[in-house]
């Protein structure tokens, strides 16, 4: 009686090496690049705008605010949001999809409203808009107290629109336009801050990160949370 042929052996050099006949897993991994340069910086470019609008420097532009809010600042705010999901920015992509949308809903109403007009749905979604943004502000001041003071920044904004809207005053309509500008100037300065900071070897302008968020920029997984610590690659903070 013939014994079997012997079936040949095809383990890896990996596989040798160990004294294991386990596969590994060879994992490879396509970085992407933190969209929250580009998100900021729109964000601040369309807040210039609702300032202009708000403090008088355009007049019967309403429709052309509009336009400047639903083409150039929603598009870009969309695509920012998208790609900070994807690098499991949870905070950072919140923050910028409550934005992204809302750029489309005042421009869609800039568009289609009256000139002059006011409408109260405007100035209830305004309000609560701000709440919502306190709500993240709170959120973000754990790890990034920079990106909650512009929040904060917003927030304020949209609630003082809102009452300008309930009650026609004028005062409250210019108090919203001079947040606006300094939202955009703190905005433009946290934009340009993280795009220094990846396009140059080092930072440059103070980020104000603490705690997870400089754990994450340190290259440390340990500042993952426990559920991702198994996944390679993972890194929540942008």
């Amino acid at each position: 009686m013939t014994a079997p042929p012997r079936e040949p052996d095809h383990a890896s050099p990996d596989q040798h090496s160990h004294g294991t006949s386990a596969p590994r897993t060879r994992v490879m991994l396509r970085p992407i690049a933190t969209s929250l340069p580009l998100g900021y910086l729109a964000f601040a470019l369309g807040m210039i705008v609702l300032a202009a609008d708000s403090l008088g420097w355009v007049e019967n532009e309403q429709l052309l605010v509009g336009v400047l809010l639903a083409s150039y600042a929603f598009p870009l705010q969309l695509i920012a949001t998208v790609m900070a999901f994807l690098g499991r920015d949870t905070v950072g992509a919140t923050t910028l999809g409550l934005f992204t949308t809302s750029w489309l809903a005042f421009g869609l109403l800039d568009i289609v409203s009256l000139p002059g007009s006011t409408p109260t749905v405007l100035g209830l979604f305004s309000i609560s808009f701000g709440v919502v943004v306190a709500g993240v502000a709170v959120v973000s001041s754990r790890a990034k107290p920079l990106v909650a003071a512009v929040l904060v920044l917003c927030s304020v904004r949209a609630v003082l629109d809102g009452l300008y809207v309930l009650t026609g005053s004028s005062g409250l309509q210019r108090a919203a336009g001079c947040v606006a500008c300094a939202a955009a100037l703190a905005a433009a300065y946290l934009g340009f801050a993280l795009l220094i900071e990846n396009a140059w070897p080092r930072a440059v302008l103070p980020l104000l990160r603490r705690g997870e968020a400089v754990g994450a920029m340190n290259g440390k997984l340990s500042a993952a949370p426990p559920g991702l610590l198994g996944e390679p690659g993972v890194r929540e903070q942008l």
